[in-house]
């Protein structure tokens, strides 16, 4: 009888595993985010915030539909530090380890230019949704981007400062390693010059360095400059801010899309800096307007763009995976390349042919009231 007993609830158990309904494919959609230290809070926790939402908002769709199958999206996370090195094992993580079938991320140039490499040999399609170097998605096939490139910031900046403000003396303060701060400096130098201002000098600081930039400060503000450029992240930003203010600098201040506006805003000292920003939150266009709608169910905080583009290459991506009835390899990234226009709540992307979309930006001035747009910045051609 215990015999029996047990060939009973074995052929019981067989037969209800067989009566429950199989679990749907998989989609994984691997994130490479910097969560902890300086950068988590305005780029890694974003970004992650954001990917679930979009998930969330497909998977509760129905997910994906590859050939009559739907395919649940499943978020793979691959924690980076800020350092080349450990984006690129977070890479080869995703890859090698948990079989991504893409990859989003990293969000800097930095990292996002020490991964890509790997996603490219892998042929695993890589969304980068906010760097901005050409360097990220140069020569490659499977790497492609969401933000407007570095070329762009440099020369909105120049042209605004030059033409709208009357400033025609500037000086810079960059990250020497990175290739986002000295890009948007080169960049902002040449346009700049050839408009008549000119650069009073350049000045450069060690990331892992002191956070004392007096030194470089002073010898800037010694040549008498109108303004100040800082195309530098958002943990060395406010420090730069206020010991510049503290050495008597009066004029004004310029920014890129890796400031903390919001938090800087906060700061009365502040106000008056221009800084060229991927999105106007407050836009009245719709999907923006859903994603922000969305946003405030779960989070009592207002959003970083981070949040809203990561938001929008989930949605791409999968939008890319449903016209192409694949989830990876080169169809898909040939598909995503020729995707045309896409309206996304950071921007109106169109991708013509190439890994980096044509899109706009916004100037936005930091003030009483928080965040205002001086001028919006019209698409162009990469």
């Amino acid at each position: 009888m215990p015999l029996v007993r047990s060939a009973l609830l074995v052929l019981l158990a067989v037969l209800t595993t067989a009566c429950q309904p199989a679990e749907p494919p998989v989609v994984r959609i691997g994130l490479i985010g910097v969560f902890t230290g300086a950068l988590q809070g305005s780029s890694g926790i974003p970004a992650r915030e954001g990917a679930q939402l979009a998930i969330a908002e497909i998977n509760a769709a129905g997910g994906v539909v590859l050939n009559g199958v739907a395919h649940q999206l499943r978020l793979v996370e691959a924690e980076s530090e800020n350092r080349p090195d450990a984006a690129s094992v977070a890479a080869r993580r995703l890859v090698n380890l948990d079989s991504v079938d893409v990859i989003i991320g990293p969000q800097s140039s930095t990292l996002a230019i020490a991964a890509a490499p790997i996603a490219e040999e892998s042929e695993v399609l890589m969304l980068v949704p906010m760097a901005s170097n050409p360097e990220v998605t140069a020569r490659r096939r499977f790497v492609f981007r969401l933000a407007f490139l570095d070329s762009f910031q440099g020369e909105v900046l120049a042209r605004f400062a030059f033409d709208s403000l009357g400033i025609r003396r500037a000086g810079v303060l960059h990250d020497a390693a990175s290739p986002y701060g000295r890009d948007i400096s080169t960049l902002f130098a040449t346009t700049f010059a050839d408009l008549g201002g000119e650069v009073v000098g350049v000045e450069r600081f060690d990331t892992d360095g002191s956070r004392n930039y007096r030194p470089q400060l002073a010898r800037l503000l010694a040549r008498r400059p109108q303004a100040l450029l800082l195309p530098n992240f958002v943990s060395a930003d406010s420090v730069q801010l206020r010991q510049a203010l503290e050495l008597g600098f009066t004029g004004r201040f310029l920014g890129t899309d890796s400031w903390d506006v919001r938090g800087l805003a906060a700061t009365p000292a502040y106000h008056g800096a221009l800084i060229v920003g991927n999105w106007d939150r407050d836009t009245t266009r719709e999907m923006a307007r859903r994603f922000n709608r969305e946003w405030t169910r779960s989070h009592d905080r207002a959003p970083f763009a981070t949040a809203a583009a990561t938001y929008d290459a989930v949605h791409i991506v999968a939008e890319a995976m449903r016209r192409s009835g694949q989830r990876g390899g080169g169809v898909l990234a040939d598909t995503l390349r020729n995707f045309g226009k896409y309206e996304g709540a950071v921007s109106s992307f169109d991708f013509r042919g190439s890994n980096d979309p044509v899109r706009g930006a916004v100037l936005l001035q930091l003030g009483p009231d928080g965040l205002a747009i001086r001028t919006s910045v019209p698409p162009r051609s990469p």
